[in-house]
């Protein structure tokens, strides 16, 4: 069985080839990789720049002659922070998909799940707590394991090339650039630490998993890795040097040349805030971690059929929704709130999906009783029949009709929730905060509200609606269930109508 794995990243698109036994047994006999940088001033476009897009097909179109060379039986292709923040990212992936390459736009949580899959097969994991580290482009992918299993996970909204942009430094920087970045840096991690246990094992090694990373480890002794201690010695270096200095005195690559220094500095940020234990590179990442997943459902690509899952829900609905107007108005509210919110809370397609369902599904418990109908709605998705879902996709949905309304979920008090991965957990609370506004928007089940806009900025979220007579009511019932919402994003929130 021969399988192809595509990683879209927002610096690099990298493509691995293998041939799979039916042992599990692989034989490597591709890879490819073109530094394309995607994500490339989109902090301030909120786009692709069009070189960027069009280099991104130039190299979709190499790989893809390499997929056909091999006759790949299973091709799969996740996109990642580029792909979920950027305004024409629908248009690339639709440049793409005219190729023969379908990318699965994916989450923060599910890269930080699928890079933890690569690790685990790629080394036997210590007894002492660890930490991986995946920093990309876009965004940075932090997983806590202790004793192989995982205790926390985490992805942050900025990578290498989104925080060069933000910083913008001078070439060479100046001190008063390192300053600001350093401030930037403890805001971002003040704010982290917020959506994470209080108590997590504190790492004795980080496994590193990015090209980021790699380059970093060049500059130690081994080349395979570094202390906090070499990594500051290095970083002093890079901030001494204008780019083309890099580039001939420190060997730097050329199209990482202008942004590594930023990458040290936050690299160096992240193990002052882990502790400062070792940091060990791997080459191994999302691409591997793909790979795996296939072999696990036996080579094929996943999720399945949209049409199948979608029938599965309606099936169900069509049985026990009392009021499918007000579910249906519900999940294209959810939707509008989910693709306003995609960029702050780093969520992919198949969370899009899964939102949906589940705002499709979030009154079925009215059909066994008024009176806590989301622990009823709860119960009837977990131990419904849905073709087409995997069980940990069905336990997630459930979830997430259960604190669609209610106490917020929380690892200590809800036992089916904390029974979730850590990743999952992060899913359902983002989701579940979208489903909790959405549904206080059709308050009095009218579907007043023919429209919203969104607009975030430092401080608030500030929701714009397009209603049809008085709206008071659903602003004022959104105003009451959106205090989850307004924890995640750290922000308050504001309603108007417009």
């Amino acid at each position: 069985m021969r399988i192809a794995a595509v990683d879209v990243g927002s610096n690099s698109i990298h493509l691995v080839v293998v041939e799979a036994d039916p042992m599990g047994g692989q034989q490597i006999l591709a890879r490819e990789k073109a530094m394309v940088r995607l994500a490339r001033g989109e902090a301030t476009s909120g786009e692709i720049g069009p070189e960027a897009f069009q280099a991104g097909l130039d190299a979709l179109t190499q790989m893809t002659k390499t997929i056909r060379g091999f006759e790949c039986e299973t091709v799969m292709a996740c996109g990642t922070a580029a792909l979920r923040d950027a305004k024409n990212a629908p248009a690339f992936v639709l440049e793409a998909e005219k190729l023969g390459i379908s990318i699965q736009v994916i989450s923060g949580e599910e890269e930080a799940r699928l890079i933890h899959q690569a690790v685990s097969h790629a080394i036997p994991f210590p007894l002492e707590p660890v930490t991986l580290v995946d920093i990309g482009g876009g965004s940075t992918e932090l997983t806590w394991v202790q004793a192989g299993r995982v205790a926390a996970s985490i992805s942050l909204p900025w990578g290498l090339q989104r925080l060069a942009d933000a910083a913008r430094t001078s070439d060479p920087p100046s001190a008063h650039d390192l300053k600001q970045l350093r401030k930037m840096i403890r805001r971002i991690l003040k704010k982290a630490r917020k959506d994470l246990p209080t108590e997590l094992p504190e790492p004795t090694l980080l496994l590193g998993t990015s090209g980021t990373l790699e380059d970093l480890a060049r500059g130690s002794d081994d080349g395979l890795g570094f202390t906090a201690e070499q990594l500051r010695a290095y970083a002093l270096k890079l901030w001494r040097a204008d780019a083309q200095q890099r580039i001939d005195r420190l060997g730097v690559d050329p199209k990482r040349a202008e942004v590594l220094h930023v990458g040290a500095i936050w690299a160096l940020s992240l193990m002052e805030w882990l502790g400062t234990p070792p940091l060990r590179h791997l080459a191994v990442g999302l691409r591997e971690g793909m790979i795996w997943e296939a072999l696990q459902h036996g080579g094929a690509a996943i999720p399945p059929l949209a049409d199948r899952r979608r029938a599965s829900i309606e099936h169900l609905a069509a049985r026990l929704d009392p009021d499918p107007g007000h579910s249906r108005q519900v999940v294209r509210l959810a939707d509008q709130l989910f693709l306003a919110l995609q960029p702050q809370f780093e969520l992919g397609d198949t969370e899009r999906q899964w939102l949906a369902f589940a705002a499709r599904l979030h009154d079925i418990g009215f059909s066994l009783s008024e009176k806590n109908h989301h622990k009823h709605g709860e119960y009837l998705v977990r131990n419904a029949t849905l073709p087409g879902f995997w069980p940990e996709e069905i336990d997630l949905m459930a979830q997430v009709v259960r604190f669609h309304r209610g106490k917020p979920p929380h690892h200590a008090r809800h036992e089916a929730f904390r029974a979730l991965p850590p990743w999952r957990r992060q899913v359902v609370r983002k989701l579940a905060a979208i489903l909790r506004g959405a549904d206080a928007l059709d308050r009095r089940r009218r579907q007043a509200v023919r429209d919203l806009s969104v607009v975030i900025d430092d401080e608030s979220l500030k929701v714009r609606l397009d209603a049809t007579g008085d709206a008071d009511p659903e602003m004022e019932a959104f105003r009451e269930k959106s205090a989850l919402l307004a924890t995640l994003l750290d922000r308050r929130i504001e309603v108007t109508v417009g």
